[in-house]
């Protein structure tokens, strides 16, 4: 069966995200999710559905979401001010 618009949109998106189909259960499922929205041909069923993705969609950008220095570079940064002092 050839993927619709919404399933190769998600499927972008989550490899944006650095999400794995196969890895992450939230992922297959908004694949799932966006493979009945394609198919569907009542709204009030795509609705719902879309609804659901846009809310699993959002928590695995916000899980993707990485700040900008971690401890590993705040150790880093602090090693290298106490060679430069020393």
């Amino acid at each position: 069966m050839t993927p619709g618009r919404v399933e190769r949109a998600v499927r972008a998106e989550l490899r944006s995200l650095g999400v794995s189909v196969q890895k992450s259960g939230s992922g297959a499922l908004a694949v799932s999710l966006a493979c009945q929205i394609d198919v569907s041909r009542g709204a009030v069923a795509a609705a719902a559905a879309a609804a659901q993705l846009r809310l699993i969609l959002a928590d695995l950008a916000k899980s993707a979401e990485r700040p900008g220095k971690d401890a590993i570079d705040e150790l880093n940064a602090r090693r290298a001010t106490r060679r430069a002092a020393g």
